[in-house]
Parts: structure tokens; sequence; C-alpha cells
């Protein structure tokens, strides 16, 4: 049996993550597809960057494709836990699938967002 490139099974888009502190603040960037085979790894990012101890956390998404419920219910997550810390959290640059579920939702209001790295963490830098 032979099969044909339309036979074989795709591999399942993934969500890469980086993470820089810049001063004060920890820049966690994600890119990629953000759903519910991807999530532990988004939540798994962020929570390091937590762990960095930043005074901000900034969260880069531009570079998301694909942002589901998941990834809302994880920044919502992500937002009362930065609270409960006393660090101040931030989307930079939110992509267009982030930004309609952000806006459909009608959470956009509940976060600060930034348009750029550098504005977000301007207050941050040494």
């Amino acid at each position: 049996m032979t099969s044909t490139p339309a036979d074989l099974p795709m591999p399942a888009p993934g969500l890469k993550t980086d993470r820089v502190r810049v001063g004060e603040a920890v820049v966690c960037v994600l890119a990629g597809d953000l759903h519910t085979g991807t999530r532990a790894i988004g939540d798994q990012a962020l929570n390091e960057a937590l762990e960095d101890g930043p005074a901000l956390l900034a969260v880069d998404l531009d570079a998301v494709e694909l942002f589901t419920a998941d990834g809302l219910n994880l920044l919502l997550g992500l937002r009362e836990t930065a609270r409960a810390r006393g660090v101040s959290l931030v989307l930079v640059s939110p992509s267009a699938a982030v930004r309609h579920v952000l806006d459909v939702t009608g959470t956009a209001e509940t976060f600060t967002i930034c348009s750029t790295i550098a504005e977000a963490t301007a207050g941050y830098r040494p």
C-alpha cells in the first residue's frame, strides 16, 4: 500500500515560546496556535516568566495565529495570578485572531494593551 502526501497526517501546529528580561520586566513571546492542545505549553511559559519575579510581565501576542477560548482563559487566569503576586500584566500587539476573541467576548477592556514591547516596558528599563 502506497501513501500519497494527501493521505499522510499533518503535524498539529504548535505553540512556540520565548522570554527575555528587560530591566524589571519580563517579556514572554507566544507564537503559533493557542488552543486546548497547546494551552499547557503557554501555561508553563507564562508561569515560568512570573517565577522570574518581574515587576511587569509583557505577553507578546503578535505571532499568535489561532486563538481559542482556551487561550483567553489562560490569559484571564494569568491576569489573576499576576495581580495576586503584585505583578503588572500587559498584552503586547495582539494579533488579529487574539484581538477578535478579546473584542467578541468584551474582555479587551480588562487588559492593558500596548502596541510595542518598547511601549510596554518603558517604565521598567534601567
